[in-house]
């Protein structure tokens, strides 16, 4: 296996909008040896025959409204239990209040669990699963279709990675602002779509197999591949995992025909990076419409493309 340069993470993650600066590039390379090492003698897929399950960890900072939007649509449109646990904080007391609030409605479903310091907070919750699947999910994701869990569970983590954000005519890229072209497409017999990471275009969607957008993973190897990462939020956290870029580039892409989620980037709650988002919805309008007792209209956003959804204004209806 030949290793990454630092060139060819810094051109990778540069495409993506993202950057490494200073120290951080050498910790990275090295992160990527040690993990080598331990990565090597795992064997990350579910005993045949085990009862496959899933553990989805949702990231959350000042967005309570969009939070329950996303729980709303996971709820409704998902056959299929998931463990669903939020990672969440906050930087005022209004917004505090709003996550106490969304815990109380949502609390003996998913677990909420304040984050103290995010890398310790998400190592544990990794390392501790019994499930045989994982996943991330950002709180700005809208479900856009009903699908069956059980079908996100059948690939085998080791060699292919399942999307919820991928599917036939994804065509725009919203983060590079541009159009991507669709690799070929193999139709799966249960009626998938898919592809090799490494044939999709340089820096977009299809070539992107390591974000935290509802792409499913081994537990065990996900805490093999964090456990020497130097991060500290959401964002620094998918920066990092591009490192293990070479790891993941030859395994096959697995996603439903049409698209299941989307991230609707309507606004920004991070200053790691100068990430595009369209402005539509600030999240102190948002807190202001939660304490007035609305929600986001989730429904309207159930079949539509990726394309129209994110650039789509939120209306509102009354939670109550």
């Amino acid at each position: 296996m030949t290793l990454p340069g630092i060139g060819l993470v810094r051109r990778f993650l540069a495409r993506r909008g993202l950057e490494l600066v200073g120290p951080g590039t050498a910790a990275l390379r090295r992160a990527f040896l040690r993990t080598i090492e331990d990565w090597s003698v795992e064997d990350v897929d579910p005993p045949d025959g085990s009862d496959l399950s899933a553990t989805g960890i949702v990231f959350s900072r000042d967005r309570a409204m969009q939070l329950h939007a996303l729980l709303s649509g996971w709820t409704e449109n998902v056959d299929g239990a998931a463990d669903l646990r939020v990672l969440w904080t906050s930087s005022s007391p209004g917004h505090e209040a709003a996550y106490r609030e969304l815990e109380s409605i949502w609390g003996s479903r998913v677990a909420f669990v304040r984050e103290s310091d995010f890398r310790t907070d998400l190592l544990r919750e990794v390392e501790s699963t019994p499930s045989t699947h994982l996943f991330f999910l950002t709180d700005d994701a809208v479900v856009l279709q009903p699908f069956r869990l059980a079908d996100c569970l059948r690939p085998r983590p080791s060699r292919e990675v399942f999307s919820l954000t991928h599917g036939e005519g994804l065509e725009w890229c919203f983060v590079a602002r541009r159009s991507q072209r669709v690799p070929a497409l193999e139709k799966n017999p249960d009626g998938t779509i898919g592809w090799t990471w490494s044939e999709g275009e340089p820096a977009t969607d299809w070539a992107y197999p390591l974000s935290v957008d509802g792409k499913f993973f081994s537990p065990r190897e996900c805490a093999v591949l964090l456990r020497h990462l130097p991060f500290r939020n959401p964002n620094t956290l998918e920066a990092a995992l591009q490192v293990y870029q070479p790891l993941f580039a030859r395994r096959r892409g697995i996603a439903f025909s049409r698209p299941a989620l989307v991230n609707v980037p309507c606004n920004t709650v991070q200053s790691d990076f100068r990430n595009h988002d369209s402005g539509l919805h600030t999240v102190a309008d948002l807190l202001c419409l939660w304490q007035d007792g609305l929600r986001i209209r989730h429904e309207e956003f159930k079949g539509l493309a990726p394309a129209e959804a994110e650039i789509r204004n939120f209306t509102f209806v009354s939670r109550r």
